[in-house]
């Protein structure tokens, strides 16, 4: 059972919604939303600068990387993230058919992990609309050692379904 708690823990999920109607070969440029006021919803113990840093640093480079340039207020996009934390806990019971009369609900094991999200939202900053949203979950220890090198691919995942501009425009 601990062998599958460890490898869920490892998981990313990512769901990703991009307006259909929207023409992402006319965005070339990037900023943050109201100099990215970054928010974090989770336990004290979790929040780090520097590991906000790193997602922020990871997002502006994976920017680069698909073609879109930082800007100041005059970029076409306007990108924010936000980060929620929750505790949450499972329960864990064996129960083989012929002990059901017997079972003793003492004999339960509870697992106590938390719960992350990633959330990138990019925005058309003309209009002011949401053109394209991320959201990546994990499971993690409830005390995790993150390292910057997870949190990078962590946001390369999310990002990577975020269209690439054509560089030769």
């Amino acid at each position: 059972m601990c062998i599958l708690i460890l490898a869920s823990c490892a998981q990313i999920r990512v769901h990703t919604l991009g307006d259909p109607g929207v023409d992402f070969t006319s965005y070339q440029s990037w900023c943050w939303l109201q100099g990215c006021e970054i928010t974090y919803d989770g336990p004290d113990y979790l929040y780090d600068s520097s590991t906000i840093e790193t997602v922020a640093n990871a997002v502006a480079f994976e920017m680069y990387q698909k073609g879109y340039k930082q800007e100041g207020d005059s970029a076409d996009l306007f990108v924010d993230f936000h980060i929620v934390v929750k505790e949450d806990s499972a329960v864990f019971s064996m129960i083989h058919e012929e002990d059901l009369p017997f079972w003793n609900n003492s004999e339960q094991e509870y697992y106590h992990f938390l719960r992350g999200s990633l959330i990138i939202q990019i925005g058309d900053r003309r209009t002011g609309k949401m053109v394209w949203r991320s959201d990546t979950r994990r499971l993690m220890a409830l005390r995790p050692d993150i390292e910057d090198n997870d949190i990078r691919k962590g946001v390369k995942k999310a990002l990577k379904k975020f269209p690439t501009r054509d560089k030769s425009r």
